[in-house]
């Protein structure tokens, strides 16, 4: 299943082909931050498939291993940027990109250094993120805890986020997708590592009766109702459908959650192979080519060897992540859901 830059850049090429370029927007002039990196401008650089996600903690979990686990499973020329502030929801990225301020990070991975977790950039704007490459496809996300909530897709913010985009992506054919956050747990250890009360991860699920499924029903039909009808979305990453998937196995919230919300190494290994199987079109994976975790990619620092994956955990991932690709926006059981 090797693939190589040309092969990447062919797919990015299409999905230009089917959307085309968006219209500019006559919003007002973004304002210049006080620091703008220099876009990349090597030719080399122009054959790699570029995305960059506008998100928080949850995508920084999807991302943490994408470029590892990628080369691992055969593929190249893909470069992943993230731009990250903890917990921020759709409303707070139109905060930010008003007031072009600098509280994100931006962090940057690539096929090319996969042995490396992602570097860091402190102190990034959006704009800052949007010129410091020529980003093929913005990859947009709710908040996490709003995800269900049919205001957030219908109160003007997607179109406010996708405007200051248009205006200033360096890149005037890049493309938007839109990634599922996955459903908080319900289980009360790992909620009550949340620090700060009220909790919020008690509330958020108030109105679904603690109970997760419904919790992840409204997010797959907030996708369905206005993601999917949006034709400036060329495709969605169904991540909270792969780890739902999951957690239909004998594994348990606390093996893919770390906390109340994040995901565990392994939880993070389920939500990368959904995203590098939608980014490269896969239709179905044959197998898991990742044996082990590298300790320099544990959310734990005080980890001493590699997690090895076990035979039984990487058929679960298997499943887990072909069954989203091929039911995006529905739970489909796993035949899993007795341990060996």
């Amino acid at each position: 299943m090797s693939i190589t830059w040309k092969r990447v850049l062919a797919l990015s090429l299409s999905l230009l082909m089917v959307h085309g370029a968006f219209a500019a927007c006559g919003a007002k002039e973004a304002a210049e931050p006080t620091t703008v990196p220099t876009p990349t401008e090597d030719p080399e650089e122009a054959r790699v498939l570029k995305i960059l996600t506008l998100g928080h903690s949850l995508a920084l979990d999807a991302c943490h291993m994408l470029a590892m686990i990628a080369v691992q499973e055969g593929y190249e020329g893909l470069k992943i940027g993230t731009l990250y502030n903890g917990s921020a929801s759709l409303a707070k990225h139109v905060e930010f990109l008003t007031n072009n301020s600098n509280e994100y990070t931006l962090y940057i991975s690539s096929t090319d250094t996969p042995d490396q977790i992602p570097a860091a950039i402190e102190n990034a704007s959006m704009y800052a993120a949007l010129v410091y490459d020529k980003w093929d496809i913005i990859i947009m996300q709710s908040g996490t805890s709003e995800a269900p909530r049919e205001e957030v897709y219908t109160n003007g913010n997607i179109q406010k986020i996708q405007e200051y985009v248009n205006q200033n992506k360096t890149n005037p054919n890049a493309i938007f997708a839109w990634n599922m956050t996955w459903a908080p747990p319900t289980d009360n250890t790992l909620r009550d590592k949340y620090p700060i009360s009220p909790n919020i991860w008690y509330t958020c699920y108030e109105p679904f009766n603690d109970d997760r499924s419904l919790f992840y029903s409204g997010i797959a039909q907030n996708v369905k109702d206005h993601i999917l009808t949006d034709d400036t979305f060329a495709f969605v990453i169904p991540s909270a459908t792969a780890i739902e998937n999951a957690l239909s196995s004998h594994l348990e919230e606390t093996d893919l959650h770390r906390d109340y919300a994040h995901a565990s190494d392994l939880g993070r290994v389920v939500a990368a192979y959904t995203w590098l199987c939608t980014l490269m079109k896969v239709e179905k994976l044959e197998g898991i080519k990742l044996d082990k975790i590298p300790v320099k990619f544990f959310k734990s620092t005080q980890a001493a060897e590699d997690r090895v994956l076990t035979e039984a955990e990487k058929a679960i991932i298997l499943e887990a992540v072909n069954n989203a690709i091929a039911n995006p926006l529905q739970m489909t059981p796993s035949q899993y859901t007795v341990a060996p």
